[in-house]
C-alpha cells in the first residue's frame, strides 16, 4: 500500500460504521466476483444476520426477478436470503411511479419485470395502446420492433418517458458484454428527440426508494460498493454514507483522479465487519 493511499472514514463528519443502521450493498465487486465470494464476505454477511442489522443487495438489472438474486446468493453459498433481500431498479422504478401517479402503464421489460409490475398492481397496456399514464423501458431482453415502436409512438404523443437504468452495458462472463437499457433509450431517444427520466443507480430516486423502504435515518444509511460513478455517486446525490471498497472495479487511484468523493474508502467489506464486531 503506497504511503499516500488512506483508507477508513475519509470524510470526518460521516457516521461511524458501528452507528450505519442499514447497508445497501452493491454485489458483482463487492460481495463477489462472478461465482466467487470475496474474501470476508460470508462472514460479513452473517455478522449482520445474527445481529439483526438491516441489510440489502441492490442491483440496476431490471431484466431479471428478485427471486433470481436470491437463488444467485444461494449459490455463492448464503442461507436465510428472501425476497425482501433485494432491491432493483425495477423496485425503484415502481415506487417512482407510485408516489406521482398513474397506473396504466405500458412497459418495454422482460416477462420477469412485467411481474413485477403486476404484482405491485399496474395496469399494463398492450403494444397497440394509444395513450398511457407513462411509457416504462426496463433492460428489455426480450426488445423488438414492435415495443420500439409502440414506446417511440407514446412518447412523440406526450407520455413521459422513463427508463430504469443508465447502465450502456451489462457485463457477461470473460470479458463480453451486451446492450443494457441505457443503450436501448438512445435508441428511443435518436427516434423520438425526448430523453428519458432515469431512476436507478447513480440517481437519488434510488435513495428516496432506500429510505421510504427501510425507514433508517439519511444519514445513518450506506451505500457499499466498487464503483466510483454508480454505487458511490448514488450515496453522494442522495445525501446518504458512500462506503468505496478496492475489492472490485475501482482503485485508490480512480477515486484520487475522479470528483466523486466517497465517506469511507475500504479494502473490502470485510473491513466493515472488523469495524463493528
Amino acid at each position: 500500500m503506497a504511503g499516500s493511499e488512506k483508507r477508513g472514514r475519509v470524510n470526518p463528519n460521516a457516521a461511524e460504521l458501528r452507528d450505519i443502521e442499514c447497508f445497501v450493498l452493491d454485489m458483482d465487486g463487492t460481495i463477489n466476483l462472478g461465482e466467487n465470494l470475496i474474501s470476508g464476505a460470508k462472514e460479513y454477511i452473517e455478522y449482520m444476520q445474527q445481529s439483526g442489522v438491516p441489510f440489502y443487495f441492490f442491483t440496476n438489472n431490471s431484466s431479471k426477478a428478485p427471486e433470481d438474486y436470491v437463488k444467485k446468493l444461494e449459490r455463492l453459498g448464503f442461507t436465510g436470503m428472501t425476497r425482501e433481500n433485494i432491491m432493483t431498479s425495477g423496485d425503484v422504478m415502481i415506487h417512482y411511479l407510485k408516489t406521482h401517479g398513474g397506473r396504466r402503464i405500458y412497459l418495454a421489460g422482460t416477462p420477469e419485470l412485467e411481474a413485477q409490475f403486476v404484482k405491485a398492481g399496474f395496469t399494463l397496456l398492450p403494444s397497440d395502446t394509444e395513450t398511457a399514464d407513462f411509457a416504462v423501458l426496463g433492460f428489455d431482453k426480450t426488445f423488438n420492433f414492435e415495443k420500439a415502436d409502440a414506446i417511440s409512438r407514446l412518447i412523440t404523443g406526450g407520455v413521459p418517458f422513463l427508463a430504469t437504468n443508465i447502465d450502456r452495458v451489462c457485463p457477461l462472463e470473460d470479458g463480453k458484454f451486451c446492450p443494457d437499457c441505457g443503450s436501448m433509450a438512445c435508441m428511443i431517444t435518436h427516434a423520438t428527440g425526448v430523453e428519458p427520466k432515469f431512476v436507478g443507480k447513480p440517481f437519488k430516486e434510488t435513495v428516496d426508494y432506500i429510505l421510504a423502504k427501510t425507514g433508517t435515518p439519511r444519514e445513518r444509511t450506506a451505500m457499499v460498493g466498487d464503483r466510483l460513478y454508480t454505487d458511490v455517486k448514488t450515496a453522494v446525490n442522495g445525501g446518504i454514507v458512500g462506503i468505496a471498497v478496492l475489492s472490485g472495479e475501482i482503485t485508490y487511484q480512480d477515486i484520487e483522479d475522479g470528483d466523486v468523493a466517497p465517506d469511507y474508502i475500504l479494502d473490502s467489506v470485510y473491513d466493515i465487519y472488523t469495524a463493528i464486531k
